[in-house]
């Protein structure tokens, strides 16, 4: 198991992943126009309302990750930031017929790229 990767540290690089995901989240709450046009997403009133709370939530949980002091919070975060993604890409999959080909093709590579970091990052010894 690695210790750093591109020179960063465990607790390092799930910060890093805490300070995109609160960007993501961010930029849904204050812009989610923004998101939901990189998305494919149509712009109506109650889209952006669900993508505001969808923000909301990925910004509450890259909390966990900014606030972790213990390899076990640590952990512990990684694994709710992987869990969760993984169960968007899945819901993506579900909703595939409805939401069309290039949006959920892009909800499910950005769920499981940023899934599968979150569990790359929980692999390394801390």
């Amino acid at each position: 198991m690695a210790t750093t990767v591109a020179g960063m540290s465990k607790q390092q690089l799930a910060r890093a992943l805490g300070a995109t995901g609160a960007a993501f989240g961010l930029t849904s709450i204050v812009a989610p126009r923004v998101v939901a046009g990189t998305y494919g997403v149509p712009v109506t009133p109650a889209g952006l309302q669900l993508q505001r709370l969808f923000g909301s939530r990925a910004l509450a949980i890259s909390v966990l990750a900014l606030t972790a002091r213990t390899d076990e919070e640590v952990d512990r975060g990684l694994a709710v930031v992987a869990g969760m993604n993984a169960i968007d890409a899945l819901t993506a999959l579900a909703a595939a017929a409805q939401a069309g080909r290039a949006t959920t093709l892009r909800a499910v590579a950005s769920s499981l790229a940023y899934g599968a970091a979150a569990l790359v990052v929980r692999s390394m010894k801390g």
